[in-house]
């Protein structure tokens, strides 16, 4: 595409483009959120996790030269000398945006892929326009403005630059993606700033959405109905985990600025609460659907067995009760008579559930036996302390983790989990059995 270098300077007045309705909202919430993180983490670490994070810079840092490298090596740059028209046009963009220094660009090919990107190494920023997208709009160069514009609102609303401290909190449900669809919406109406007709601003997501050919034949008025369809479960699920908007959105946002757009589903809403933003794209909702999926494993492989433990615990906790009231009993007819009872009949208490009968007395050596129904026994031994009291020991056949806490009583079998609780009323019985 070769256009005459005054092509370039039909442009709206210079103007200053008020961002997406949302973008600084959620900016605020972020940034706060990331200020503490950080504040958190450095109190934390006693500052020691910035040295790590210089290890990562020094890494990424590497590995961002990499693109750069490439791009000075494989890609064109835009100049005076090199294609001067795209030059012009993208230093009349800065200019349309209050953006002082014009942005090293480059030219290169996408291999099919239709869009455009801005990046950021060693305080420079880059832009880069693929040539696929390019030559798609020869016949309206105009919209080629629509990217530049696109990609210059992300330099100069901030979003490449604050990207690194940001990121931790970025990955958080719901805010996350949405703050990043809001810096789409945002870079949109750059591009718009920057095109001289709408028409050409909507051509020029109509690329992305209909391809290089066919987007001359594209009912724009059809494609923005489309979006009645993105308020279903699974178009708001997907949307609200993805960092971009659906395209017939944000082609309506150009098209039309007051048109209302469906409401988004209220159950999407609730399982977007636990989808972290992954940000990779189109497979983004995906794999924050697996992640979702794995975080909900983990959690129950966490949950049941420590609620088995809690509800045989909790189970187990009334007959423990029951005990250390008969060994009370027993410590009051003692005092009264200074001799244990002949049997524990006189003991007007109710055995709980949970036991194959009464607590049992052995005169030959005073123990007060529980009998408990899955034939695991708990043992009150009597002994003299050196004040002439009565006291008493208790020993169990159950596992150490399965005496509830606030009861002191030794195991017989050792600590461990209590996985010997299966047998306990009934829980966890082996098929075939009653």
């Amino acid at each position: 595409m070769s256009l005459p270098a005054e092509a370039a300077l039909q442009l709206p007045p210079q103007m200053l483009v008020q961002p997406y309705r949302h973008e600084k909202t959620l900016f605020g919430i972020l940034a706060t959120l990331s200020i503490i993180f950080w504040i958190l983490l450095t109190v934390g670490t006693i500052g020691i996790v910035w040295l790590y994070m210089a290890f990562i810079y020094l890494f990424v840092l590497f590995a961002h030269s990499a693109l750069i490298s490439y791009l000075k090596g494989n890609a064109v740059s835009i100049d005076e000398s090199q294609f001067p028209d795209l030059h012009h046009r993208i230093a009349a963009c800065c200019k349309q945006l209050g953006i002082p220094v014009v942005p090293e660009s480059y030219l290169m090919t996408g291999d099919g892929m239709l869009n455009a990107f801005a990046t950021r190494f060693l305080r420079r920023y880059y832009i880069v326009l693929l040539s696929d997208v390019v030559d798609a709009l020869d016949d309206d160069p105009e919209a080629v403005n629509f990217y530049i514009g696109h990609e210059l609102g992300h330099i100069h609303r901030k979003h490449i630059a604050n990207a690194w401290w940001m990121g931790p909190v970025l990955i958080m449900p719901l805010l996350g993606a949405a703050y990043r669809r809001a810096q789409e919406y945002s870079c949109d109406l750059y591009g718009r700033a920057c095109c001289a007709r709408q028409e050409s601003a909507t051509r020029a997501l109509a690329v992305l959405a209909a391809g290089t050919r066919r987007w001359k034949d594209l009912n724009i008025d059809a494609y923005v109905r489309q979006c009645e369809q993105t308020g279903g479960f699974w178009m708001s699920v997907n949307e609200l985990a993805s960092d971009y908007p659906w395209l017939c959105k944000r082609v309506a946002h150009l098209h039309n600025p007051g048109q209302k757009l469906p409401s988004r589903h209220p159950l999407a809403w609730l399982l977007s609460i636990f989808m972290p933003r992954l940000g990779l794209g189109p497979a983004g909702p995906l794999l924050s659907m697996m992640m979702l999926i794995f975080i909900v494993g983990v959690l129950a492989a966490i949950a049941i067995p420590t609620y088995q433990d809690y509800k045989a615990k909790a189970e187990v906790a009334p007959l423990f009760l029951y005990g250390d009231a008969i060994t009370k009993a027993t410590t009051e007819y003692y005092k009264a008579e200074e001799v244990l009872p002949e049997d524990l009949s006189g003991i007007p208490l109710q055995a709980p559930e949970g036991l194959q009968g009464p607590a049992e007395l052995d005169n030959e050596n005073g123990n007060i036996q529980l009998t408990l129904q899955n034939k695991a026994i708990i043992i009150y031994s009597p002994s003299i302390d050196e004040d002439e009291e009565l006291v008493w020991s208790c020993s169990t056949t159950l596992p150490a983790g399965a005496i509830p806490k606030g009861f002191d009583c030794e195991s017989l079998v050792g600590s461990g989990a209590p996985s010997g609780l299966e047998g306990l009323f009934g829980l966890g019985r082996r098929q075939g059995q009653p």
